[in-house]
């Protein structure tokens, strides 16, 4: 599995060399400095490399594929504002029992008892709150990928139900795989972030 994801990030950045720093930039939203990309992920802002390979401390080669897909995703539009659900997408059916497992279900766990938190933990990321429901938040996980989580709360009948929607534009920035990741890791930083 580590060379699957080795073989990837060298695919990605050998494609990511071949691009101009000046289209990059502007097609993600994203700033170019010292032979490298300055990435705001989850409201923090990460160093990519054009062409090193040196690593920072706490490296993550699943973040990396993710920042590579992303830049070289080449001309997809701009957020739409219209939410989608992740089996929407073409391809999403195989992953949607990880989507559920990694990003839908620690979620619900997490939050299900206490909505609110949901907002609160969102805003520690950027995130705003979303009219969707009572208890929604945006966060852009990468500059023009938003990501909607949003918290059903329990009641007498019904057990608390989590749900992320993604912006329609989605799959024109990250194959369906990674967005099972970027979703997932939104929903971490969530919990990270619950008080």
């Amino acid at each position: 599995m580590k060379s699957g994801y080795n073989d990837a990030v060298l695919l990605a950045r050998k494609k990511l060399e071949n691009l101009s720093a000046e289209k990059v930039c502007k097609i993600c939203g994203v700033t170019f400095d010292e032979n490298k990309y300055i990435i705001n992920w989850c409201g923090k802002y990460y160093d990519v490399f054009a062409d090193k390979t040196d690593k920072p401390a706490d490296y993550n080669i699943a973040l990396e594929i993710l920042f590579l897909h992303y830049l070289t995703s080449e001309g997809t539009k701009q957020p739409e504002n219209k939410l989608t659900a992740f089996r929407e997408f073409p391809g999403a059916l195989f992953y949607a029992p990880k989507f559920i497992q990694r990003a839908v279900d620690p979620l619900a766990k997490r939050f299900g008892r206490e909505p609110a938190k949901l907002i609160e933990a969102g805003e520690k990321l950027g995130g705003i709150k979303s009219d969707e429901s009572d208890f929604a938040v945006r966060i852009n996980i990468l500059p023009n990928l938003p990501v909607t989580y949003i918290i059903h709360e329990e009641d007498e009948e019904f057990e608390p139900e989590a749900m992320v929607l993604f912006d329609k534009t989605a799959s024109g920035w990250l194959p369906v795989e990674d967005l099972v990741v970027a979703a997932s890791f939104g929903t971490y930083e969530l919990i990270k972030n619950y008080k």
